[in-house]
């Protein structure tokens, strides 16, 4: 294997870990710099034709724009939930259900999560139950470790109807 190829084809992961952690560059700058770089380097170094790089970069626009639709979904609903009182009232249910942590924790994260991953996938299930397990009293850094934890295994499914629509 040619090293110079390895680091080459490496480059888009190193430079955003260089621009994000080392350099400390706000996402919104880091982001567009390191396709600026990689569009560059696409075409004067793989050969790539500028009609391919800019269908690429067009079709990578679109799927992540329907996630930020997703994710934007989520986060509105969590707001919702939020200004009606609902969350409050959520947590009055669970708490009526069992005062065990364990307990609401498998409720919340592990069932409630991976019904959420299966009906929009992308993190919503770490977005909507890490706020549920603060406002049952979780600290909130284990409650958003636990809520990662338990979306470890829907997620290897993904969100049903998205993966249809990216396929």
């Amino acid at each position: 294997m040619n090293p110079i190829l390895f680091l080459v084809a490496l480059s888009p992961v190193l430079l955003v870990l260089i621009l994000l952690v080392i350099l400390r560059l706000p996402a919104t700058k880091a982001m567009p710099l390191s396709w600026l770089i990689h569009a560059l380097l696409a075409f004067f170094f793989w050969r790539i034709p500028a009609v391919q790089i800019a269908a690429a970069s067009l079709e990578g626009f679109i799927i992540a724009a329907s996630v930020v639709w997703i994710i934007f979904g989520a986060v509105f609903l969590l707001n919702i939930l939020r200004t009606s009182g609902a969350i409050e009232t959520i947590r009055h249910f669970f708490t009526a259900i069992s005062p065990d942590r364990r307990v609401q924790l498998i409720l919340i994260a592990w069932s409630f999560g991976s019904f959420l991953e299966g009906a929009a996938g992308f993190g919503t299930p770490a977005a909507i139950c890490a706020p549920l397990l603060v406002t049952l009293g979780f600290p909130p850094l284990a409650a958003v470790v636990l809520a990662l934890i338990a979306n470890s295994y829907p997620v290897t499914y993904g969100g049903v109807g998205t993966t249809f629509l990216v396929g």
